[in-house]
This record gives C-alpha cells, sequence and structure tokens, in this order.
C-alpha cells in the first residue's frame, strides 16, 4: 500500500475509535479572523447584490462565491486577502482594478 493508503486506513481507525468512545478526537478554535461562510456572505452583501453583482465589480466568478458563501469551498490565502481588502476598503480594490494592467 502507498504512504497516503496508509495514512488514510490510520485515519479512519483513528475516526472509528473515536466514535466508540475509546479515544477523544482533537479539536481547534477558529481564530475570530477566520473567513466563515456567513462572514463571506456579508461582505459580499455588503457591497454588491448579488453575487454576479460582485463578479463584476471584483472579478471573482459568482460561482466561487457561491460555493464561499455555503461553505462547500474555502478561499486560497491570496482570495482570503482580497476579501478582507474589500471589506475593509473595497474602493481600493475598485481602484486598483480599474487600472491597465
Amino acid at each position: 500500500m502507498s504512504r497516503v493508503g496508509d495514512d488514510l486506513v490510520e485515519a479512519f481507525e483513528e475516526m472509528a475509535a473515536h466514535l466508540r468512545g475509546e479515544v477523544q478526537a482533537e479539536g481547534y478554535e477558529l481564530p475570530v479572523a477566520a473567513l466563515t461562510p456567513a462572514r463571506i456572505r456579508a461582505i459580499r452583501r455588503s457591497v454588491a447584490s448579488s453575487t454576479k453583482a460582485f463578479e463584476t465589480q471584483f472579478r471573482i466568478p459568482a460561482r466561487t462565491i457561491e460555493a464561499y458563501e455555503q461553505g462547500r469551498r474555502r478561499p486560497d490565502t491570496a482570495t482570503t486577502v482580497l476579501l478582507r481588502v474589500i471589506e475593509t476598503e473595497p474602493e481600493a480594490v475598485r481602484r486598483a482594478l480599474s487600472r491597465p494592467a
């Protein structure tokens, strides 16, 4: 078996042991500043009436924003930074995107 296969088997065995109450699973707290789906939705709603309008203004595809808002996907580091700037300074992003490349 491959290393990935070994890791998967180990993970499933650990999960099964947790479900049987034999071990305590590790947990962690999300930092307050984490971009949760609700926060991403709030950012988008504060600057655009729809995901399509957000796409037009900030060039992040509507389907991608929908996936973030529904928790099906998580933004990568660059998108996280962009969303945080949009949250605090949307006009700066609009100005940057309106300039020729």
